[in-house]
């Protein structure tokens, strides 16, 4: 199982970025997660929460705990926008009888 630090590395590359610009993007200081990855140290919850914001594909739950892969949740996520707009297609549908 990966941990935090792992997947908020998984995170950095797959946005294509430097650690020293996804700092930047998710308003954190100059060195603040580069040197918590480096030493595997705590990560505050300031930066997670502000990872998060920014990239809400990720879920929490899997930056925090790994439980569910990104593209599981990208799934679930495309999955209900299907079911909804199925369901606009029938009310529209059911007005036009």
């Amino acid at each position: 199982m990966m941990s935090i630090h792992s997947r908020i590395e998984y995170i950095i590359l797959q946005e294509k970025l430097s650690i020293a610009a996804f700092e930047r993007q998710i308003g954190v200081g100059r060195n603040s997660l580069s040197t918590s990855l480096r030493k595997q140290s705590a990560i505050s919850h300031e930066v997670i929460t502000k990872i998060f914001e920014h990239f809400p594909r990720y879920s929490l739950d899997w930056i925090l705990f790994g439980n569910k892969n990104p593209e599981d949740i990208e799934i679930e996520k495309l999955s209900a926008e299907i079911v909804s707009i199925i369901k606009q297609w029938r009310d529209l549908g059911a007005k036009n009888i």
